[in-house]
C-alpha cells in the first residue's frame, strides 16, 4: 500500500455529495479505480460495535477475516525496552478515524456520480478510489495487485476495516516514539495519526493558521486543527452515545514539538488538557479493546441500539488511506510528500 498519507482541510469544507460511488463501470471513473461496487447494506451503529473491536486486536484476533499485517514495535526505553510485537490498534482510535473518514460507512445509495445516482446501496467509493468504510485507496487502481483481496475491500466491511490498518501499522513504525511507545495506549498514537494524514506542516500544531488558544476540537460543530486533533477530538465528542462514550484524551505540549516541518522527536508522554492548554493535565488511556483481556476475544457487542449511519462529518474532510482526500489537491500532496521525505523509523 502507498506511503503517502491523507489530507487536511484548514477550515470546514463546503457541502460535498457524501455518497459516492466511482465504480470501475462508471463513464465517471477518471481515476482508474479498478474494483466493481458491491451491493450490500451499511452496518447500524450497533452492529459496527464489535467490528471495530475485532479489528482493534489485530490479525492476531480478525485470523482470515482480515489481511496479515506485520508486527510492529512497543517499547521507548521508558522503561520498556523496544521489541516487537503482534499488531493491534486503540478501537478509540480506529472508531474516530473511519469517522472522519466515512462516517462510518461501507455502502449506501450513491448520490454522484450522476450515472450512479439512486438504486441499491453499494461501497461507497471516492473519486479518488477510496473504497468503503477505511477509504482504502492503494492497490485498488487498475492494474494494481496488492496482497490482499480486492474484491473483500469492496464488499466486507471487516476486511475492508483492518485492511486499513496496514497504513496506520506503518505510520507507527515510520515515526519516533510518544511515550513509551504502547500500541495499546491511545494517546501513545498521536504522531501516528498526524503521519497518516500527512507529516507535514500541515498538521504541525504549532501551525500560525491555527489558533494558539483553541481548545479541543469538536467535529460535530466543526473545528480548525489539525486532522490528528479532528481524529482526538472525535474521541471526546462522539456523534451520539450510542456510537462510544466519550473519551477526554491527553494531549503532547506544543512546546515538545518543533515549529517546523522537521521530523518530530520522541515526545514525552501526552498529559495536556488541550491541544494549547499544559497548565491543566489528564492521564492517559489504556484502550478498553485492549485491555487486560485477550486480544482474541472480539468482546461482545453492547445492547442493541437502532441507529442509522450519522451525517458527514462537519468540518471534516472526505478522505482515504493512503490516498488524496476529495477536498485536497496538488499543493497538500506536495506538503504531505515534504513531511513524508522527512521520515524516521521506529521498529
Amino acid at each position: 500500500m502507498r506511503a503517502l498519507a491523507l489530507f487536511v482541510v484548514l477550515l470546514p469544507a463546503p457541502a460535498l455529495a457524501f455518497c459516492p460511488s466511482y465504480t470501475l463501470s462508471s463513464a465517471s471513473n477518471n481515476n482508474n479505480c479498478g474494483v466493481e461496487a458491491a451491493p450490500g447494506s451499511n452496518p447500524s451503529t450497533a452492529d459496527w460495535q464489535p467490528i471495530f473491536r475485532l479489528v482493534s486486536g489485530g490479525p492476531a484476533a480478525w485470523g482470515a477475516a482480515g489481511p496479515s499485517v506485520p508486527d510492529i514495535g512497543q517499547g521507548c526505553g521508558k522503561p520498556e525496552t523496544l521489541h516487537q510485537v503482534a499488531a493491534v490498534f486503540p478501537c478509540e482510535l480506529l472508531r474516530a478515524i473511519a469517522m472522519q473518514e466515512s462516517g462510518w460507512r461501507q455502502f449506501c445509495v450513491p448520490d454522484t456520480p450522476a450515472d450512479q445516482v439512486g438504486g441499491a446501496a453499494r461501497t461507497i467509493i471516492s473519486f479518488d478510489c477510496g473504497y468503503g468504510v477505511g477509504q482504502v485507496t492503494s492497490g485498488m487502481h487498475k492494474g494494481e495487485t496488492p496482497a490482499f483481496d480486492r474484491a473483500r475491500v469492496a464488499n466486507d466491511a471487516t476486511y475492508n476495516l483492518a485492511t486499513g490498518t496496514l497504513i496506520l501499522a506503518d505510520k507507527w513504525r515510520a515515526t519516533n516514539c510518544v511515550g513509551d511507545n504502547q500500541p495499546r495506549t491511545v494517546e501513545d498514537w498521536y504522531v501516528a495519526a498526524w503521519a497518516y494524514n500527512g507529516l507535514a506542516f500541515v498538521n504541525n500544531p504549532n501551525n500560525p493558521n491555527y489558533s494558539a488558544t483553541r481548545g479541543v476540537c469538536d467535529p460535530n460543530a466543526g473545528c480548525s486543527g489539525p486532522y490528528q486533533e479532528k481524529i482526538f477530538g472525535w474521541m471526546e465528542h462522539p456523534p451520539s452515545a450510542a456510537h462510544w462514550t466519550a473519551l477526554a484524551v491527553a494531549y503532547p505540549d506544543r512546546a515538545d514539538i518543533p515549529a517546523t516541518g522537521a521530523t518530530v522527536p520522541d515526545l514525552p508522554e501526552p498529559k495536556c488538557a488541550s491541544p494549547t492548554d499544559c497548565t491543566n493535565t489528564r492521564p492517559t488511556h489504556t484502550s478498553e479493546c485492549l485491555g487486560d483481556t485477550s486480544i482474541n476475544d472480539a468482546g461482545a457487542p453492547p445492547p442493541d441500539q437502532a441507529g442509522t449511519p450519522p451525517p458527514p462529518p462537519a468540518g471534516g474532510c472526505h478522505c482515504d488511506f493512503g490516498g488524496r482526500g476529495a477536498a485536497g489537491g496538488p499543493f497538500l500532496l506536495v506538503l504531505a510528500l515534504l513531511g513524508i521525505l522527512r521520515y524516521k523509523r521506529r521498529a
